[in-house]
């Protein structure tokens, strides 16, 4: 069975989106929307119909699901067109740009009772995957450290901007909020510090580092931002469990390497995922969800609760203050 599918958003990242969907077995890309009309000179129609205005998509395209590669404060029109129409939906990361749209999109996919699917594709990178899985031999988590730096972007745009996104924090950061979370689980409360060192005149920091305390008592250091080189730049999570080390390295969003040492075992096991960034291990899941009805590993909720730490950790930084949390 074919799945007909509709893109919102031709940007950087919507154009690899893009070119994965069409790689996907079972899956055609059928109408692409972005409010730039002249992007859909950047890309190879096919069979595929161009929109500039996103209502006329879901007014004359048949389509059964819709992936969304706006910047974070256009994500929730295309969800409630999407989900009325009975269409699921996969959305990139950052989920929105405010919980309170996160709420929105939540209630209309249940309502409507259709996938909803957060981007967040190191979830689905292999190494990640794998050390993912041996959680339950490793015991309980003690604490990590999470190097995740971008290198400077030439133009930030809406990047920094507090109606498109709340700076780097929350547009990049965002990846080992997540992934955090996901080994650790739910934050507690953290403090964070940062500053402008590459855009002096932003409003929002564009690096940062802080510490998370979990729910379950591990405690994580976590730092990013776009201070960086593309030609050096490399992410590193090392985390301590009772029972064992989990040590994930690799070029910035390319994590293959994985080196996992069990405590009462001589040497570490090794493993290496060349060509694992998680994009199409991704993509391929959310159709999987659609086909068997089953829950995305990336919920609505998840998508909400990595928004809502990146969120705090910029009021940690502007109020120089410990943030809870617990309550959100």
């Amino acid at each position: 069975m074919t799945s007909r599918v509709g893109l919102v958003g031709l940007g950087y990242f919507g154009k690899i989106l893009l070119d994965t969907l069409r790689e996907i077995p079972g899956v055609d890309v059928v109408a692409v929307h972005d409010r730039f009309p002249d992007r859909a000179n950047d890309i190879t129609l096919l069979n595929a119909h161009f929109h500039n205005r996103l209502e006329d998509m879901f007014e004359q395209e048949t389509m059964d699901a819709v992936v969304i590669a706006e910047i974070p404060g256009y994500h929730l029109q295309p969800t409630q067109l999407a989900a009325a129409k009975g269409m699921h939906v996969y959305c990139e990361k950052p989920m929105a740009n405010t919980p309170s749209d996160c709420d929105k999109m939540i209630e209309v996919c249940a309502r409507n009772r259709v996938k909803l699917m957060i981007g967040f594709k190191h979830r689905f990178a292999k190494a990640m995957a794998y050390a993912k899985r041996q959680l339950p031999r490793l015991g309980r988590p003690y604490w990590a450290m999470y190097t995740y730096p971008l290198w400077k972007v030439d133009d930030p745009g809406w990047k920094f901007d507090e109606k498109g996104t709340r700076g780097i924090v929350v547009e990049n950061m965002v990846h080992a909020f997540d992934i955090m979370r996901y080994f650790f689980g739910d934050v507690r409360s953290l403090y964070a510090e940062g500053d402008h060192f590459v855009y002096p005149n932003t409003t929002l920091p564009d690096s940062a580092i802080l510490v998370a305390r979990f729910e379950n008592g591990a405690i994580a250091g976590i730092g990013g931002g776009c201070t960086s080189e593309q030609r050096v730049t490399r992410e590193y999570l090392d985390m301590h469990f009772e029972k064992g080390i989990v040590q994930v390295s690799g070029k910035l969003d390319q994590p293959y390497n994985l080196r996992i040492l069990m405590r009462d075992e001589p040497l570490p096991e090794d493993h290496s995922f060349e060509g694992s960034d998680g994009v199409r291990e991704e993509i391929k899941h959310f159709f999987e969800c659609i086909r068997e009805d089953k829950e995305p590993l990336c919920t609505g909720s998840d998508g909400k609760k990595a928004l809502e730490i990146a969120l705090a950790a910029i009021e940690s930084i502007q109020k120089h203050t410990i943030v809870s949390l617990a309550s959100r």
